[in-house]
């Protein structure tokens, strides 16, 4: 059996020294050692395969490394296996192969395996006779890295000495300690480094030493030669023996950390600690192996240098080479020599081979081909694997090497882990982490985020100390705090420097510094803010860096560079962790201070110690405090400077704020939360008052020359301004003129006379108009905010004419709400005051915005005109009055007035209100008609001078008789009828007889129908092409009917954000019995029908035609619904029949017209009307056209009625018709047909829990599933792509006010259809707060992101996913969700990506770190522009596809929907292949995405911008791009 055994592991051996085996057996052999009774050298046997490059690799490929990890460190306690077994195995497998490379002087000597493995035997055996009545000695290590120190470690591990080495970088006094605390009794001494600090404590040690380097002599010491002679004395040396003695179990090596303040702590290892390390190692990197060479200058005192570099590459049988020197130049000489595939090093040497490949080539821009030739010639051309340990290094460089195929990893230890804790796997790189846990060790993170770890290869505890409270319970506390996303882990700082602020909030000032690690300008930042109310920096400046040497005596430029860096950082921090105020120091910290540890990291108590001089002022009050009673008023210096005076000299008696010596005084008095200031009283809850916050909000004050006269005029060169929560203004307290005479002089501002007209205003003076009128007309730009709010205050005037003066001046900056709410304000008060005098109000200055306004605000009232008062009705007459008035001010907008009117002369208001609005609409058509002017009777040919008239214009058809030849002509003559008619159904063209040649106007006969003879007129012009229109002359119906008839027209047609439902109509003209209607081309749905009865009925149409009748069922009974909803659900179409329909034949399409509305019914019952719906619409249209046969039914008319009517009138007719149908007379028939209460109880549960599933959804859904099913094997950019075209066709968007479900339905039933059903619940509670309208769906960026947190997504969800969020990016450019950390907040942030003209790939993105936000202000500032960051600011930046930057532009908010664009750049290298162009695209689409209208910019690039849609608009003070708002 044994043979058998070890036969079969033999095989197993060979399989895996040849290749990767497809199947192995070696788990099972290694399971069956272990339950079986087996010699050591089988299961060393099977531990040495397990070492080979191929064994990883494969337990990598079949997921098998936690078991096989188990396996192993069984299999290592069962046959005691240690370092000194592994030796021997390689030295028997990898003989005369390299073991350990030597530089010297450029020259390079090679110890083979067989070698190394000699010269340790040769140590370990002068070791042994070191030994002293069976006493075993305790060998330290105290040497800079060579070949004996290796030697001597390698040797006391295999044959069972202790071994301490101990850093040279310590102390002498830490040295004292760890010689003394680990007991040593013989010293390997090397290198003049050690033989000094030996020389300072020899007087005080009886510890023997021995030195390693021959040209160093240390008294009282034997020498390396003597050392190794001490061997030949020994006879009972037994190399198997003294292996075979040691237990993997005992303590066996003992490192120490590096002491800051106290004695350094000897951490405690054994074999089964190192060894088990090592295959950890292994699978974690499965692709290293014994052709690896390692380049090492890492000390062999350090856990990397030590463990990773020196017993990690003897383990994979790899090459260990010794750098000749840790200096960089030297180490640049090793690569060349050594040309290594590893390479281990702190980030400093990362950063510099970096940087040295910076400064040879652009790294952003130079071919890669000529990148990776000059770092193939830096680093030897072979260097695969790299890790940077011990300190931060910059993404961006991490980044770099990747591209450069140089898997350059990242990684987390402590000395208590043998090294490694966490590491980057190979493939799985993440910003900023620190990587995964290793193959067997245990994680777990505490309330508080302290790390705690567990494992085979973390030591047990300190030596001599068993009082630690860092092992706790079988885990070590690693007293640093991380966090975890994904199994990835982040460092925040370390548990001893978190600190708590003066609120008690914690603050990890580590993880804050660190934010400032790339900024090029700034070499070190300080946080400090312990018990503080807020946080400050200490930041000493790169000198070396050429803008801080470049602005030297420039403190306003380096203040101004340093400020707009914090509040770049500030934007990625919580409101609580946010930096304040910084102060730049004059020196950096330093370790002989006392403020660095040896590792270079801070001793945070003795640097604010030692700058405690400098960090006061940071915390003095940058204001003077006057208090009385329990309130306390806070004055900023700049105030008092202002003022003159001096913080003594200024007191508050609780009424008056004085100033000593000066006549200079502001009334202020504070009672509870009523609070006098100067003119003004306000509310305010709080007891403290910061004048300065309280200036920053000029709406406060404005008007208020009490306060402005003693602040002093500096006031009103106020640049930004913000809201002062909590204060809200009450009334004006004094009457205070404004003194034309005041000794306060202040220059010509705008802002100044803003103040002035408000105060004129308060005071009844009417030149405040003019003023006002002035300032508003001339531009205000970013001010027109700040104007409306400060006169917000004083919208209740005691003078009925100054309310409405004022809503006639500032009706250019009012929004369309607040003008109808203004509006409404002073009809009511000018009602109270003059009852019997009549309102009125100038429209001159109103816009569309007031006009839709208004017509939205009717609406509402409509809905409760019998719940509303005569005072309400009064309202609405003069509302109907200004409506009529728009129209004719601006004849454009006639139709939108027109179709308004005539609704509330069908509706059901009060006789007086249709009066009036019967009355508006007669002023409306005649201003209308007047504006229009009568049509001219002469025309002039242009080419002969020939007079013409509309005889010689108009000609007809044969077929048209001469009686109505003549009506036509003459209506023709007599009225506008052609002019009125063009201008309405054209884009507002004005045609005159002149315009139209002769001949020019071509009269068809259509056909009569319902008492009415129809005729079509195509007009052609000279210069507006050709157009059509359609008259309508009565043969029949009573005027009133034909009145009655063009007002139904009229309300079917398109008023303001309405559609047609039937033609357009033109114009009435009784006195001829004439009306005009727009031509719409197209055959009716029963024409259509009719024409293809053959195709329908052929089989293999079925499902073509399906669809089809579906299309023609949904739009047919939407269009009827609809008509019904315009009658307020009183009259329907009988019979609703195709023959009266015209649908468009795509089913994207809509725009469904009713032929005729003559047939108008009154509807009697809701059960027979949908009944009707059912059998006149469709059933007998199915059996006069045998093959089609309706997929779906009640269903679609149930969400048809929804579409027509909305959701919520829709579900309470629904509701009603459930009500109604058990109690109706067609009771059975209903049931007869489907149409149940259950059926449409599931309906309404349906949309209660998914929304409502609307036409375009279903459509859009079923030609997705249609092109997938044609092609199967799609790439999701395809994919991407038809469903982007899609979205669009069917126009997805324009649902989602109504619907905002809309989106996630779309892609539930395409891409998501499939999903998980834990993804499925996530869009079903979304859907449902997105109807209960707790979330916008133009804003789902936190609860996608929240999602995206909380369920792991796969590749192609993630990918879905964001087209979900942004579904109207190009389908072109690909795109990503990428979620980044601003304080305790997750953002999704869109990256997009597009091809430029150069053909090449750029990213455009907001910025994921300060770092990419300063690096945008060193763009700026090479174009030299003057800028200021303010925490205001956003950014969108640009950057090419390594990663660079390559643009960006900035903007802040200034209202909900408005924005203010700064500045757009991009570096002149990427200019002029329309990135620019892409980046303002995607600008725009963000912008509109978050339902912004508005976006100005100064005045600058004015080409620029103008290509871009930008025109100048002076209210705003520049040029302005209106977008088409959305939500």
């Amino acid at each position: 059996m044994r043979q058998d055994l070890e036969k079969r592991i033999k095989h197993e051996e060979e399989l895996f020294t040849k290749s990767i085996p497809y199947r192995s057996n070696l788990i099972e052999l290694s399971e069956k050692c272990l339950s079986t009774k087996v010699d050591q050298g089988t299961i060393h046997a099977i531990l040495d395969i397990g070492h080979l490059k191929n064994v990883s690799c494969y337990i990598a490929n079949e997921n098998l490394t936690n078991k096989w990890f188990d396996i192993l460190l069984m299999l290592i306690k069962k046959s005691n296996y240690h370092i000194g077994y592994m030796l021997e195995q390689r030295s028997n497998r990898y003989g005369d192969d390299i073991a350990i490379n030597i530089v010297n002087e450029g020259k390079i000597k090679s110890l083979s395996y067989f070698t190394l493995w000699s010269l340790i035997k040769e140590v370990g055996c002068s070791l042994s006779v070191l030994e002293q009545d069976q006493k075993k000695p305790v060998i330290g290590i105290l040497s800079q890295n060579q070949l004996n120190c290796i030697l001597v470690d390698l040797a006391c591990l295999a044959f069972g000495f202790k071994i301490v080495p101990i850093p040279v970088n310590a102390t002498s006094k830490h040295v004292s300690f760890i010689l003394e605390h680990s007991e040593v009794t013989h010293l390997f001494l090397g290198g003049k480094k050690g033989n000094d600090i030996w020389s300072d404590i020899i007087d005080r040690s009886l510890i023997k030493t021995i030195a390693m380097d021959e040209k160093i002599k240390i008294d009282k010491s034997i020498n390396w030669e003597q050392f190794l002679e001490l061997g030949d004395k020994s006879v009972t040396f037994n190399v198997d023996e003294k292996m075979n003695s040691v237990n993997i179990n005992d303590k066996q090596s003992i490192m120490y950390t590096s002491g800051t303040t106290d004695n350094p702590k000897g951490i405690m290892f054994s074999q089964f600690n190192i060894i088990s390390k090592r295959f950890s190692r292994a699978l974690a990197l499965p692709n290293v192996g014994s052709n690896d060479i390692f380049l090492c200058y890492l000390p062999l005192y350090h856990t990397f240098g030590r463990y990773f570099e020196m017993m990690g590459s003897l383990f994979w049988g790899a090459t260990y080479s010794f750098a000749e020197s840790p200096a960089f130049n030297s180490l640049l000489k090793d690569f060349k020599i050594i040309r290594p595939t590893i390479f281990i090093s702190i980030p400093k040497r990362w950063v510099q081979l970096y940087d040295m490949m910076d400064s040879n080539l652009d790294l952003g821009s130079d071919p890669k081909s000529d990148i990776k030739e000059q770092l193939n010639e830096i680093t030897g051309g072979n260097l695969k694997w790299g890790l940077s340990a011990a300190g931060y290094l910059d993404s961006d460089i991490f980044s770099f090497f990747h591209d450069q195929g140089i898997k350059l990893l990242s990684g987390y230890g402590m000395t208590e882990a043998t090294g490694g804790i966490t590491m980057t796997p190979p493939h799985d790189y993440q910003p900023n982490s620190v990587g995964k846990a290793l193959p067997g060790i245990k994680l777990k993170l505490e309330k508080d985020g302290e790390l705690c770890i567990q494992g085979p290869y973390v030591a047990e505890g300190y030596f001599k100390d068993d009082e630690s409270k860092v092992f706790v319970d079988g885990w070590f506390h690693t007293e640093d705090i991380f966090e975890e996303n994904n199994g990835h882990y982040f460092i925040i700082d370390r548990k001893k420097d978190i600190y708590k602020n003066s609120r008690g909030q914690t603050i990890a000032p580590q993880k804050i510094e660190n934010l400032f690690q790339d900024f090029e300008t700034i070499k070190t930042v300080f946080l400090v803010g312990d018990g503080k109310e807020f946080n400050t920096v200490l930041i000493y400046p790169n000198f070396q860096n050429e803008k801080i040497a470049a602005y030297k005596g420039k403190t306003s430029e380096i203040r101004e560079l340093f400020s707009s860096m914090i509040l770049s950082v500030n934007s990625f921090l919580s409101p609580f962790e946010r930096i304040v105020n910084y102060v730049v120091i004059n020196r950096d910290f330093s370790e002989k201070n006392g403020e660095l540890t040896p590792k270079g990291t801070f001793k945070r108590k003795r640097i604010i110690k030692n700058f405690e001089d400098i960090i006061a002022p940071l915390y003095e009050k940058s204001y003077t405090s006057l208090r009385y009673g329990n309130k306390e008023i806070r004055i900023p210096k700049w105030v008092i400077r202002e003022i003159g005076t001096l913080d003594r000299n200024i007191s508050w008696d609780g009424k008056t704020i004085s100033i000593r010596d000066s006549s200079r005084s502001l009334s202020m008095s504070w009672n509870e939360n009523n609070l006098q200031l100067g003119d003004f009283s306000y509310t305010f809850e709080n007891d403290i008052l910061d004048l300065n916050i309280f200036i920053q909000s000029p709406n406060l004050w404005l008007g208020n020359f009490g306060f402005t006269d003693f602040i002093g005029t500096t006031i009103f060169r106020l640049r930004d301004t913000k809201s002062f929560e909590g204060m809200l203004f009450q009334k004006v307290v004094s009457g205070r003129m404004v003194n034309a005479n005041s000794d306060q002089k202040v220059a010509y501002n705008a802002f100044y006379d803003i103040h002035r007209s408000v105060r004129l205003y308060i005071d009844g003076d009417l030149s405040s108009f003019e003023i006002l009128r002035k300032v508003i007309d001339g531009g205000l730009g970013n001010w027109s905010t700040v104007l409306t709010d400060a006169l917000m205050n004083f919208r209740y005037h005691s003078n009925p004419t100054f309310r409405t003066k004022l809503i006639d001046t500032i009706a250019p900056i009012l929004s369309g709400d607040l003008f109808v709410e203004l509006l409404e304000d002073s009809y009511h008060y000018h009602l109270m005051h003059n009852p019997g005098k009549g309102f009125s109000l100038n429209i001159q200055r109103t816009n569309d915005d007031h006009f839709q306004s208004l017509i939205k605000y009717l609406r509402n009232l409509e809905n409760e005109i019998d719940n509303s008062d005569s005072t309400t009705h009064d309202f609405i007459k003069t509302i109907l009055l200004l409506v009529a008035d728009f129209g004719i001010l601006h004849p454009t907008r006639f139709t939108w007035a027109r179709a308004e009117l005539i609704s509330w002369q069908l509706n059901k208001a009060p006789k007086p209100i249709q009066s009036t609005a019967q009355k508006a609409y007669y002023s409306l058509v005649k201003g209308f008609r007047s504006w229009i002017g009568h049509s001219s009777g002469i025309g002039v040919d242009r080419e002969t001078g020939e007079e013409y008239h509309w005889k010689d214009v108009i000609s007809f058809d044969q077929s048209i008789r001469q009686k109505h030849r003549d009506i036509i002509l003459k209506t023709v003559e007599e009225t506008s009828l052609i002019k009125e008619s063009l201008f309405l159904f054209s884009n507002n063209y004005l045609v005159d007889l002149n315009e139209i040649p002769k001949n020019g106007i071509w009269t068809t006969f259509l056909g009569s129908q319902n008492n009415k003879n129809v005729f079509r007129l195509i007009v052609q012009t000279r210069n507006f092409g050709n157009h059509n229109l359609v008259i309508n002359i009565n043969e029949g119906f009573e005027r009133d009917f034909i009145e009655d008839e063009t007002k139904w027209l009229i309300k079917m047609g398109a008023g303001f954000k309405g559609k047609s439902l039937s033609e357009s109509f033109g114009g009435y003209w009784p006195e001829h019995e004439i009306y005009t209607e727009e031509y719409i081309q197209g055959e009716t749905l029963d024409d259509y029908l009719k024409r293809n009865k053959e195709d329908i009925k052929n089989k293999a149409r079925v499902d073509r035609w399906q669809m089809r009748w579906l299309h023609f069922i949904w739009s047919g009974i939407q269009a009827y619904q609809e008509f019904w909803e315009r009658t307020n659900l009183q009259l329907s179409i009988q019979p609703p029949s195709p023959k009266n329909l015209i649908i468009p034949q795509h089913d994207y399409k809509d725009g469904s017209r009713l032929i005729s509305i003559s047939n108008r019914k009154p509807v009697k019952s809701l059960t027979e009307h949908f009944l009707s719906l059912y059998t006149e619409y469709i059933i007998i249209t199915e059996k006069k056209y045998p093959g089609l046969n309706h997929m779906s039914d009640w269903e679609v008319i149930f969400t048809a009625t929804i579409q027509a009517l909305k959701v919520h009138k829709g579900k309470k007719v629904l509701e009603n018709l459930k009500d109604e149908i058990e109690l109706s007379n067609f009771a059975k028939e209903c049931e007869l047909v489907g149409l149940t209460k259950d059926r449409i109880n599931q309906f309404l549960d349906e949309i209660l829990n998914l929304g409502v599933l609307t036409k375009p959804v279903v459509f859009a859904s079923l030609r997705y599933e249609r092109w997938l099913d044609l092609n199967p094997e799609a790439t999701l950019k395809a994919k991407s792509s038809i469903l982007q075209d899609l979205y669009k066709d069917y126009d997805l968007d324009s649902l989602l006010d109504e619907y905002p479900e809309t989106r996630v339905r779309f892609f539930m039933m395409t891409c998501f259809k499939e999903c998980s059903a834990e993804l499925y619940n996530e869009f079903k509670t979304l859907i449902k707060d997105l109807r209960r309208k707790d979330i916008s769906p133009w804003n789902l960026q936190e609860r996608m992101s929240d999602i995206q947190l909380k369920i792991h997504l796969n590749e192609e969800e993630k990918f879905f996913f964001a087209r979900m969020l942004f579904p109207n990016v190009d389908s072109a450019d690909y795109i990503e969700l990428v979620t980044t950390t601003h304080g305790r907040e997750a953002r999704l942030n869109l990256v997009t990506q597009t091809e430029c003209r150069d053909g090449k790939i750029y990213r455009i993105r907001p910025p994921f770190l300060p770092k990419e936000i300063a690096r945008f202000h060193n763009i700026l500032t090479e174009f030299s522009l003057s800028v200021t960051f303010t925490s205001s600011h956003q950014f969108l930046l640009t950057f090419n596809n390594r990663n660079r930057l390559t643009g960006g532009l900035y903007w802040k908010k200034l209202e909900s929907n408005n924005v203010h664009l700064e500045w757009v750049v991009v570096r002149k290298k990427y200019q002029n292949i329309e990135l620019s162009k892409r980046l303002m695209s995607d600008f725009f689409d963000r912008m509109n995405h978050n339902g912004v209208g508005i976006i100005t910019v100064g005045f600058y690039a004015q080409e620029f911008f103008a290509k871009h849609g930008f025109k100048i608009e002076k209210q705003h003070g520049g040029m302005v791009k209106r977008l088409q708002v959305k939500g």
